[in-house]
């Protein structure tokens, strides 16, 4: 398999193809080269979307191994250039953009060199490694054998990772100094366990006897000497060095770094000062909702003191982890007894409830999705955030699993991996503002659905549309405008009722993740401008059924790509 993958890459590099090749086929090709390349380049992305092939395998993440897969990318981006899109059929049209967009998003944001300096609390190797388990299917002697090698392979990743580090220093790369604390300090806690009591050794009980027996020597003589030498490096190095300015803004390059991110994760030509704009404007009409809904309900004083009341208020907070996942289990339940209403394909694989592992719940955000693999060795999940259960609002949490479970990611994700009609790498890959646009349009489409049992689940569902909004504004402040962390933090709370430690948890994010964040809104923005076009232009003949399996049809597709396609079925509807 791994030669076949390689001769694969070989030829997207050296431009390559049967001279016979119809622009069909060159575009199967393509696409079957540009995914065998992803998987070689991340064997462990592989295992985690179910295929084993090479589950023994860590990343390569060393420099010569991220020029060899920009280079590989640099000649299927050449090869699709010369295609005749005009030969294409219409949903091969869409494969054509879908790749294109993956290839350019991926050559266009190389200008960041985030390898020469992203140090992240959220998805770097010390957090990643740790969920190495989940993706095994420890029952079977080869899975467990993998994770085994896998582990022996750490020490070999890290140093690669360091070298590059040291590399971005010498070249004035650098991580901001808070992330850069914070993953010290989730290595402090991660090493401060047992390696019997570590994530690493996470493995199921049918799994405890043999494969727990030889997960623990490499636990203890490979992966914690690698995470201390790791550890070393970023507080003696990297610390002392770490930027004091937040935003991407103060790397070389780095304004133009960031509107690279921005197309990438949009797949628009937005300027930060626009997307400013659009953020204050958002913030002030979601605002008018807040003001509203509130005098609906015939309270006195202003938002502000109800979602202080709320605070305050005992039945809005539940004492155990338990009870948190029972809780949000029942909402997921609420939201999926009401999709045959509004959808006519529904996914076949279920979701289920999860809480976010211990070891990273204190950095992780409130909640988040977990696809399930194609070989159905797991469900998807929905992982909710039970660190400090006491502290978590109920009536947020509505909006929170329709968005990340159904109607949001879950149904979007699941429909794109069980469409066995798309080339394999359009069911795995997308850009933010699709795949987040969606599940933030599934909030408000959640109210439409009478799904917000009381007034204040609505209003958690204006808080959290309004907390996306509010990204607009600071997502553009810290990379643009040259906003401090603090001044941040501050305008999110002011707008969210954020409590300050699950502000301060966001902000960090938005810092090491530029621009991602900012995609949410625009991408929501968008399919309700298309639904809303579509239901001027159709009247009567509107059916909106339709018009979501119509935008949910070919996996997640760039918005222009998703403009074409809705207006085409505008302009001839079935029927």
């Amino acid at each position: 398999m791994k030669k076949a993958v390689l001769a694969a890459g070989l030829v997207a590099a050296c431009g390559g193809a049967p001279a016979t090749d119809t622009p069909s086929s060159a575009l199967a090709r393509l696409g079957e080269e540009f995914w065998a390349e992803q998987m070689h380049a991340s064997p462990v992305w592989a295992t985690f979307i179910g295929d084993r092939s090479r589950e023994g395998e860590l990343d390569d993440v060393s420099s010569a191994a991220v020029q060899r897969h920009l280079d590989v990318f640099a000649g299927l981006a050449a090869r699709l250039e010369t295609l005749d899109r005009a030969a294409l059929a219409p949903g091969e049209g869409v494969t054509a953009d879908v790749l294109g967009a993956e290839l350019r998003g991926a050559l266009d944001t190389a200008r960041c060199k985030t390898w020469l300096w992203q140090v992240d609390q959220l998805s770097g190797p010390q957090v990643w490694l740790g969920e190495l388990p989940n993706a095994h299917v420890l029952t079977e002697e080869r899975s467990g054998g993998g994770l085994v090698a896998r582990y022996g392979q750490v020490p070999r990743l890290l140093r690669d990772h360091v070298a590059n580090l040291r590399a971005g220093l010498a070249a004035g790369y650098v991580a901001p100094r808070i992330n850069v604390e914070r993953v010290v300090r989730q290595l402090d806690e991660m090493l401060a366990q047992p390696p019997e009591g570590s994530p690493f050794a996470a493995v199921p009980e049918q799994a405890q006897g043999a494969w727990r027996a030889a997960l623990l020597p490499a636990v203890r003589d490979a992966v914690y000497p690698a995470l201390r030498a790791y550890r070393a490096f970023l507080a003696d190095e990297v610390l002392p060095k770490a930027r004091e300015a937040v935003g991407v803004g103060s790397i070389p390059d780095g304004a133009a770094c960031y509107e690279a991110l921005i197309r990438a994760h949009t797949g628009l030509d937005g300027k930060p000062e626009d997307i400013h704009a659009l953020g204050l404007a958002e913030v002030e009409r979601i605002g008018a909702e807040m003001r509203a809904l509130l005098a609906e309900t015939g309270r006195e004083g202003d938002v502000a003191a109800w979602l202080a009341a709320l605070e305050r208020d005992p039945q809005q907070y539940l004492a155990t982890e338990g009870a948190l996942l029972e809780h949000n289990t029942a909402l997921v339940a609420r939201a999926q007894a009401a999709l045959p209403q509004v959808f006519g394909r529904l996914p076949q694989g279920e979701v289920k409830v999860k809480a976010i592992e211990a070891f990273r719940a204190k950095d992780a955000p409130a909640a988040y999705y977990y696809s399930a693999p194609r070989d159905g060795s797991r469900p998807a999940y929905y992982y909710v955030n039970t660190f400090q259960p006491e502290t978590r609002l109920l009536y947020k949490m509505a909006a929170l699993a329709f968005h990340e479970a159904v109607p949001g990611h879950h149904l979007q994700i699941a429909l794109a991996n069980e469409n066995a009609g798309l080339p394999e790498f359009q069911r795995h890959v997308g850009q933010t503002a699709f795949v987040e646009g969606w599940a933030l349009y599934a909030e408000r489409l959640s109210g439409e659905l009478g799904l917000y049992g009381t007034a204040e689940e609505k209003l958690g569902a204006l808080t959290y549309e309004m907390w996306r909004a509010v990204r607009l504004v600071v997502d553009t402040g810290l990379h643009a405008k040259g906003w401090s962390r603090d001044q941040a933090v501050d305008y999110l709370i002011s707008n969210t009722g954020h409590r300050r430690e699950e502000a301060v948890n966001e902000i960090d994010r938005y810092i090491i993740w530029p621009g991602q964040a900012l995609a949410y809104k625009m991408g929501e923005l968008e399919i309700r401008r298309l639904r809303d076009e579509a239901r001027q232009a159709l009247g009567d003949r509107f059916d909106l059924r339709e018009f979501h399996d119509r935008v949910l049809r070919h996996g997640a597709v760039p918005l222009p790509t998703l403009r074409r396609e809705i207006r085409a079925w505008i302009a001839a509807p079935p029927g």
